[in-house]
């Protein structure tokens, strides 16, 4: 604003109106805005509506003079420092003059008065004021920029922070407890925080009604006691947790409190789902270790009594009785670690996905019957009973028969060896609806009810002190669940608790009455006794000469190798029918042994079985492209090789 723009005001008092109209002729040409008043609180009136450059003050008034009026114009805050000019006509101006001064008066002026000095004094005084008045609105204006300054960065870091933020005012009840509290700011990131928006004049009990009553007794205890707190707590109502710092805004009294907030829900769950994360692997490497310790175990048994029949062997070579005993001993253990490997094999194969079902029209009966002869021995060693109910009426099924049959005799296994001695065990088959339902129900140690929820998990074994389980590796009901799932069924488990025994349920579908009666597959029958030439190539010599053995007892000609060297000596000098080649050769892979031999005229049709330890779909595919027909995983069973022999000496007499 001009300086000369800045309005003036200039206060006239005199009793006599026209003493103020020859004041206002002199002081026109200032360009202020001159105010009357004729008499002392006519005066003190307009100094408490507004300020003045100056007050030119008549001394003779009635009622109250001039020195009355301005001792209580320098006793207001207001007026204390606007300067007074004393005009009078007395007789004794000089003591007048000395009052006045001692009033804080800034001038005397006596009467008459010239027109030229009294318009210099008052425009000096009007300038002054102007001058004062320009200060002031500069300084209010950088005052106001500098806030205006300070709000903007106030609002841009209240709007940038991640953190959700606001201030919150305390409703209180007639007894100064707080029931509710209302948003009085909030930045941008509080709607992303909370979920709630267009919170800002509206209280918690509008936005969230049932507003747990926690939150209003830690923010009431901020704003009474003025300490800041810094807490995580759940708001239920938004079904969220949050990270707080809460502290008061103000002086002792004050009801508002600044909050800085996160949502740390989803960190929460995080954090439960690692932990929970790192139980299941404590479990699981704890299950791990307990596994390879029973793996040990179980490995470990068989080979003290297939050590000790070796000795007896030789010490009883002449009585035939103690030979045959020895035999059927040692037998009963290789069974043993073989049944050990092969159930470690289907839990590799079923862990990857890779097993493979044979399915064929089979009777469910038939295979239960099966499943209950391969369990005799174990129940008979228990001296347990076995009860099995079968309905009078075929169950036809399109199964696997092996792996069903696999599944029955675990059950019937898990009954035997978790029942003491002299129980009774219940196995059970029937219809419902599609499906056939079987169950295996045993008087043993039961399930309590937290274990009953990890009985097929891998691994697990039910602790019991009632009896001790007669070995295993904790797989097979898990195997049972995978295979029975692989069919199409379910299987489940259920015990009314500790010693009051337990029992397995699975459910399997039938086949329809349209799919036709058993397979007509039939079985193929045994070639006739044709010699066949057989190589046999491994880097075990025992497992290579055991072999041999059964080749020489089954009329066929052997051929032994013990590296790829020899092998393909071997095949240079013999027409071979069929060679079991192990993929693990000291001196080159059994793949490279099988492509060399393929390249050989002579054994473009020699039948070519990969011996190995490794079952997986990726090994299957990598003997096949190598050359290979069949693939046996080790310890190769008779049957097999037996079968592979039928079908070598068929084909070769078809030939």
């Amino acid at each position: 604003m001009p300086h000369n723009t800045i309005p003036a005001h200039v206060l006239l008092v005199d009793d006599q109106p026209a003493n103020l109209l020859a004041l206002e002729a002199v002081l026109d040409t200032l360009g202020v805005n001159m105010v009357r008043a004729v008499s002392g609180p006519e005066a003190l009136e307009a100094v408490a509506r507004q300020d003045f450059a100056a007050i030119l003050l008549d001394v003779r008034m009635p009622g109250m003079d001039g020195f009355e009026v301005a001792r209580e114009i320098r006793a207001r805050a207001r007026s204390r420092f606007t300067p007074i000019l004393f005009v009078t006509a007395g007789d004794d101006p000089d003591d007048a003059m000395l009052s006045a001064y001692a009033l804080g008066a800034v001038d005397f002026l006596a009467k008459p008065l010239r027109a030229e000095i009294l318009k210099a004094k008052v425009a000096v005084f009007v300038e002054l004021y102007r001058s004062k008045e320009e200060l002031r609105l500069r300084e209010r204006r950088d005052f106001e920029q500098r806030l205006e300054a300070k709000e903007e960065r106030y609002r841009a870091l209240f709007e940038s922070i991640d953190e959700g933020f606001c201030v919150l005012r305390l409703v209180r009840d007639e007894q100064g407890n707080v029931r509710d509290y209302r948003f009085e700011e909030a930045n941008e990131a509080f709607t992303m925080h909370t979920g709630i928006k267009d919170a800002v004049g509206k209280s918690i009990r509008e936005l969230a009604p049932g507003h747990e009553g926690h939150w209003f007794q830690i923010y009431d205890r901020v704003a009474r006691t003025g300490e800041a707190t810094r807490f995580v707590e759940e708001a239920k109502v938004m079904k969220r947790w949050f990270d707080v710092y809460a502290s008061r805004l103000g002086g002792a009294g004050s009801d508002l409190v600044a909050v800085l907030f996160s949502d740390i829900t989803q960190r929460l769950l995080a954090e439960q789902d690692l932990r929970r994360l790192n139980d299941e692997l404590a479990q699981a490497n704890r299950r791990k270790t307990e596994f390879l310790a029973t793996l040990a175990h179980e490995l470990r048994n068989p080979l003290a009594p297939l050590s000790n029949g070796l000795h007896l062997m030789r010490m009883g070579a002449s009585k035939p009785e103690l030979l045959e005993k020895t035999r059927q001993m040692m037998e009963r253990q290789i069974q043993h670690m073989v049944h050990l490997v092969d159930d470690l094999l289907d839990v590799a194969r079923i862990s990857t996905g890779k097993v493979e079902l044979r399915r064929q029209r089979i009777d469910l009966k038939e295979v239960v019957a099966t499943a209950v002869e391969t369990s005799a021995s174990l129940i008979e060693s228990g001296h347990h009973k076995l009860h099995v109910e079968l309905p009078s009426q075929p169950l036809p099924m399109d199964a696997d028969p092996t792996r069903i049959a696999q599944v029955v005799s675990n059950l019937l296994n898990n009954a035997a060896k978790y029942t003491p001695e002299a129980g009774r065990i219940t196995l059970k088959v029937r219809v419902e609806g599609n499906e056939a339902v079987l169950s295996v129900t045993d008087t043993g140690v039961g399930i309590d009810a937290e274990a009953l929820s990890k009985v097929f998990e891998m691994f697990a074994q039910v602790p019991s002190s009632a009896a001790k389980p007669q070995g295993g590796l904790g797989i097979g009901l898990s195997l049972v669940q995978s295979l029975v799932a692989l069919h199409g069924g379910t299987v489940s488990a259920s015990s009314e608790g500790v010693s009051k025994g337990s029992t397995f349920t699975v459910r399997l579908p039938l086949a329809g009455a349209e799919a036709g009666g058993a397979d007509d597959r039939s079985a193929t029958p045994a070639a006739s006794s044709g010699q066949l030439q057989v190589m046999v190539v491994d880097d075990n010599a025992d497992a290579a000469e055991s072999l041999g053995v059964l080749l020489d007892i089954e009329g066929h000609a052997a051929y032994i190798a013990h590296t790829g060297a020899e092998a393909l000596q071997i095949a240079q000098e013999h027409a071979l029918d069929v060679v079991f080649l192990d993929i693990g050769l000291p001196d080159m892979s059994g793949y490279d042994v099988a492509r060399r031999l393929r390249m050989l005229p002579a054994l473009q049709q020699t039948l070519l079985v990969a011996l190995t330890g490794w079952g997986t779909q990726d090994d299957r595919q990598r003997t096949r492209e190598a050359g290979f027909d069949r693939h046996l995983t080790k310890p190769a069973e008779l049957p097999a090789v037996e079968e592979l022999l039928r079908a070598a000496a068929l084909a070769k007499r078809a030939g």
